[in-house]
């Protein structure tokens, strides 16, 4: 078990957030809706898009009802990781990725009631993404990584060298 450090883990959140958002500004800036930038030609492209709902665009006709989900959810999940007193290796990491990516769409969602995408894999036809979905996935998958590895595993021996059958618990 590894000591909770409240402040690392919000600095890292915020250093999530910062992150996506400077992709954000970059992809307006230098992107054009409609308009794509191949970057592997029949593969992957940069696409400037707009989403109002949530991931594959669900929720989008009610996002005011989304931004207040994603708010109080977010607010859960922040203060859960706050008060954390110990994590494994590898958790802490985890709900930063998770909680930066959050924080991400969530600046979008409550400034401009919609969220920037812009990773566009055309070759198997993917929703449209961006960094902070990324780092959302990226500490989902690490979450579940941690939660498996130090799962408690129950080791019998009885019937180990031999025909009997294990004994029932």
């Amino acid at each position: 078990m590894i000591k909770s450090n409240r402040w690392n883990l919000l600095l890292w959140i915020v250093c999530f957030a910062l992150l996506d958002q400077g992709s954000k500004w970059l992809a307006k800036a230098y992107l054009s809706p409609g308009v794509s930038l191949p970057i592997i030609p029949g593969v992957f492209q940069l696409s400037l898009a707009f989403n109002t709902g949530a991931a594959f665009s669900l929720l989008r006709h009610q996002p005011q009802l989304l931004s207040i989900f994603t708010t109080l959810l977010f607010i859960v999940l922040l203060t859960y990781a706050l008060v954390r007193s110990q994590f494994v290796k590898g958790e802490q990491l985890a709900m930063a990725l998770i909680l930066g990516g959050a924080l991400g769409n969530l600046v979008d969602r409550l400034s401009t009631g919609r969220v920037t995408d812009y990773f566009d894999v055309i070759a198997i036809h993917y929703p449209i993404f961006n960094v902070a979905d990324s780092f959302i996935f990226v500490g989902v998958v690490l979450m579940i990584g941690t939660v498996f590895k130090n799962a408690p595993v129950k080791v019998t021996t009885a019937g180990a060298n031999s025909h009997e059958p294990p004994a029932q618990s």
